[in-house]
């Protein structure tokens, strides 16, 4: 029978042999040096819409969305396209997802204040006009008990949510040693699942406070053109094994140092081989030689692009940014209506991208069109997304009312 167990919310002091710690001295190694690249800041930045896409796409499996990995390129394929019958709602709750994702990013920066305004927006938005997984008061706490099913434990009365949330937001931004950031982003994380302040939508917004803690304590990746933000994909964690992401919770409801540890050693774990992963995209010779060359093979296998379309967009990848004439050299007999109309059709569908408007220099463009399936199946294939992610997604574990 579930019941409620209350805890004092505090910091751990884990033992000199704790694998958390190793974890954590890894982890600090990352976020001190802030490692960077050379990938060109407009590929790099399509690079973090398409991270966005499969974060929010995670998190909304997790929930039991049934979208596949394959649905979701298609329907970000072609920006013409409608959801298939059925599917409205369930890519709706994605696209809640990536919104507040940007909200995130507009709002958090390194050192920013959490606060409890952020929280309820980021609810509201998740859950915003959702027929299977709204809540019936976007951004209001609930207002009465719930449960959680197959799950031992009864989180606390609606009467205490307000100031368990408090708590937590003043546990967040309060002032502790930097070396203890890390591990917060662990307590963090399971105290508001542990607290479950609203009636629905609560695993995908502790997800994104997840994204916007790591963001606060300073993951961020600066490029040689700007600040651009890392590719943070921190719900790849749980969705590659959602049943022990659940265990882990569980094992740390009561509170007792032993299931907290394991919590924040499973969850930064996680996020370390995840960050240690994306971080080679910031390499443009792995970028080009991994993922964008072989994305435009798969592009002309498939016959989505012409021998000649893809000829053009390799030397765009190779040159990184490309002039109309280092184009030209691929059309020796054609003439110069025919050049431009070649380069205006690649540019038209989004597979050409002028650096500044009316330029005639030319970066590789990937999102909303043919070129991003081969993007998602060379990521796939060097093990950035999950196989997971095309299988069927398991039911929910739902919250009911008692």
């Amino acid at each position: 029978m579930p019941h409620f167990a209350d805890y004092d919310l505090r910091l751990l002091d884990p033992r000199f042999s704790s694998p958390l710690l190793d974890v954590l001295t890894d982890l600090e190694y990352l976020r001190r040096h802030q490692m960077g690249g050379d990938t060109p800041l407009p590929v790099f930045l399509q690079l973090k819409r398409v991270f966005h896409l499969l974060e929010s796409l995670a998190s909304a499996r997790i929930e039991g969305n049934r979208t596949t990995l394959f649905d979701l390129v298609e329907d970000e394929s072609d920006a013409t396209a409608e959801p298939a019958t059925g599917r409205q709602d369930q890519m709706r709750e994605i696209r809640n997802i990536e919104r507040a994702m940007t909200e995130i990013e507009g709002t958090v920066q390194q050192g920013s204040q959490i606060s409890e305004q952020l929280l309820r927006s980021l609810h509201e938005m998740t859950v915003r006009e959702l027929q299977r997984e709204g809540d019936p008061t976007p951004g209001a706490y609930r207002s009465g008990a719930v449960r959680i099913a197959q799950a031992d434990h009864l989180p606390p009365s609606h009467v205490s949510v307000p100031q368990y949330v408090t708590e937590l937001v003043q546990f967040i931004n309060r002032a502790d040693e930097p070396k203890y950031d890390l591990m917060k982003v662990a307590l963090a994380h399971h105290r508001f699942a542990w607290i479950h302040p609203f009636t629905n939508g609560n695993g995908r917004v502790v997800r994104l406070l997840t994204y916007a803690m790591l963001l606060k304590y300073g993951f961020q990746v600066s490029m040689t053109e700007g600040e651009a933000g890392r590719l943070l994909n921190p719900a790849a964690v749980f969705c590659a094994d959602r049943q022990r992401y659940y265990d882990m919770l569980g094992a740390a409801d009561h509170g007792t140092d032993e299931g907290l540890e394991g919590w924040c050693t499973y969850v930064l774990t996680g996020v370390r081989d995840e960050m240690q992963k994306v971080q080679q995209l910031t390499s443009y010779t792995y970028l080009q030689n991994a993922i964008l060359l072989p994305a435009i093979s798969i592009a002309r296998d498939r016959q989505l692009v012409t021998p000649l379309e893809a000829d053009m967009l390799k030397a765009t990848v190779q040159a990184q940014v490309i002039k109309s004439a280092g184009l030209a050299k691929f059309m020796p007999n054609a003439t110069a209506n025919q050049r431009t109309y070649q380069v205006s059709k690649l540019v038209n569908a989004g597979m050409l991208m002028p650096i500044a408007p009316n330029a005639r220099q030319y970066a590789i463009g990937f999102l909303r069109n043919k070129l991003l399936r081969g993007v998602v199946q060379a990521l796939t294939n060097e093990g950035f997304v999950s196989e997971a992610m095309n299988a069927p997604s398991p039911a929910p574990v739902a919250t009911t009312s008692p």
